[in-house]
């Protein structure tokens, strides 16, 4: 009985294994995070005013105004939330275009598209901090890039669009 008590003290089990394993890893991934090799801390060269615009195509409303300047505008960049919202600081819309030849066959001739009268395409511009790091730029935790899908929503709406240019605000 002496033996097996003495077996049992000096043998490891599951669990007492497991946390072993979970500190063992754990200071091998703050050690490398400390050395520069982890991509968890990313040097942040400065913080600057940005302008990020953002097309919406096709957008169906009978509401022309639905973006106004000034106004507050929520966003989510990959299904997370950025909070507090972003200012829209500019707006351009313009009605559905379709593209047509001339009859000389020579160029292109656009005209709204007759046959969706409530499509608008919006060009929103928002303004924000970020941060700014060696590739990219950090909108309070989520990386941005022309590209990103991106929902924007106010009091009237939740659409989502494309980013398509990103520049500091001088």
């Amino acid at each position: 009985m002496g033996n097996e008590s003495a077996a049992r003290r000096r043998s490891l089990n599951a669990l007492d294994s497991a946390v072993l394993i979970v500190i063992l890893l754990s200071t091998i991934g703050f050690s490398l995070a400390r050395a520069g090799h982890a991509g968890v801390n990313k040097t942040i060269q400065s913080v600057t005013r940005i302008a990020i615009k953002v097309l919406f195509v096709g957008l169906k409303t009978e509401d022309t105004n639905l973006f106004k300047v000034g106004d507050k505008a929520a966003i989510t960049i990959r299904n997370q939330p950025v909070q507090p919202p972003l200012t829209i600081s500019a707006v351009q819309q313009c009605p559905k275009q379709v593209a047509f030849l001339s009859p000389d066959g020579k160029k292109a001739v656009a005209f709204p598209d007759p046959s969706q009268p409530l499509a608008h395409d919006f060009l929103v511009t928002l303004t924000d901090e970020a941060e700014l790091t060696a590739d990219s730029y950090v909108l309070r935790g989520n990386k941005i890039k022309v590209g990103n899908l991106i929902d924007i929503e106010g009091f009237k709406y939740r659409v989502q669009g494309v980013v398509v240019n990103l520049s500091p605000i001088k």
